[in-house]
């Protein structure tokens, strides 16, 4: 059987970004089948962007929707495409040409998943994961990979996937963060399944954290973006998970902790969020009473001032 490839990316006022993704793709040795462009009601000329590419790619097929998050967005997608295997990219990052060809190259009858390394682009530092030691991998180990290798976590691009394995399976729209974590979890929960391991970056995930904006989207309503998901998640799995889930809570707890204290040096009025994190580290058992842990839990404000104004 021919391995055919759809490719789904959600994008949102993306029209500047865009063009850098879709030209990575189509320098690639190999381009993908099926690319669909689900726009979830973008406001800028990102729809022109699309139609431009689209007159010298057939593989283009673009879909416009009402607002109305990530979530439903990778659902229309998903409902549209029509090839054997799978992928989702987003926007505005891009991927290396070779990344395709050498992920079909592992994929075989008795493969349901291939998954690469990956680059970070974060103030102007590229650093690269890939140093996962297995190569092949059954649904358990990858779930606790997700929650506990950087060289896997939840990111859904760096992801091919069997198309059959994803048949009747949408997207928490209810989530609109770590949908994609989510997402995976239900899927290798419910299935013993292979998946392979490049050990090699090919997805280059670009990074603009602006850490005062990023300080002040992490609290929604006075809420902890990130706790929905992960409480689904601890309410669903078994006692084999749950180290695993609890040590990954802990960490997007602290690092965000440490996200809002950059931003409360800088004069942000984030105090009320600092608060908030505080108390959901003092809630979560942790073994590992490091001083910042504790300085967080604890003492975060005066725990603050005892850093460098660069940190």
């Amino acid at each position: 059987m021919k391995k055919t490839i759809t490719t789904i990316i959600p994008f949102f006022n993306n029209a500047t970004a865009l063009p850098r993704m879709l030209d990575s793709i189509f320098a690639g040795s190999v381009v993908p089948d099926e690319i669909i462009l689900v726009d979830d009601g973008s406001t800028d000329n990102s729809k022109q962007v699309v139609q431009g590419y689209a007159v010298n790619h057939p593989q283009i097929k673009y879909i416009y929707k009402t607002h109305s998050g990530v979530s439903a967005t990778r659902n229309t997608g998903l409902s549209q495409a029509s090839c054997n295997l799978i992928s989702f990219l987003d926007a505005d990052d891009y991927i290396e040409p070779d990344m395709y060809e050498t992920m079909l190259e592992l994929f075989d009858d008795n493969c349901d998943c291939v998954v690469c390394g990956y680059y970070t682009h974060k103030n102007n530092v590229v650093t690269a994961y890939n140093g996962y030691q297995k190569s092949t991998l059954d649904s358990s180990e990858f779930i606790n990979a997700m929650f506990t290798s950087d060289d896997i976590r939840g990111f859904l691009c760096t992801r091919l996937f069997k198309a059959e394995l994803l048949q009747g399976r949408l997207f928490n729209t209810d989530i609109s963060v770590c949908e994609d974590l989510l997402f995976q979890f239900n899927l290798f929960l419910d299935h013993s399944l292979s998946i392979k391991y490049i050990n090699k970056s090919f997805y280059h995930y670009v990074q603009n954290d602006n850490s005062a904006t990023a300080s002040l989207n992490l609290i929604k309503d006075g809420s902890y973006i990130y706790k929905p998901a992960f409480d689904l998640m601890l309410s669903m799995a078994d006692d084999a998970y749950i180290p695993a889930i609890i040590t990954a809570y802990n960490d997007t707890l602290e690092y965000s902790m440490y996200t809002l204290l950059k931003s409360y040096r800088s004069g942000c009025d984030v105090l009320s969020h600092i608060r908030i994190i505080q108390r959901l580290l003092k809630e979560i058992p942790y073994s590992k009473k490091s001083l910042h842990r504790l300085a967080y839990c604890y003492c975060p404000v005066f725990y603050s001032f005892t850093l460098p104004h660069e940190f």
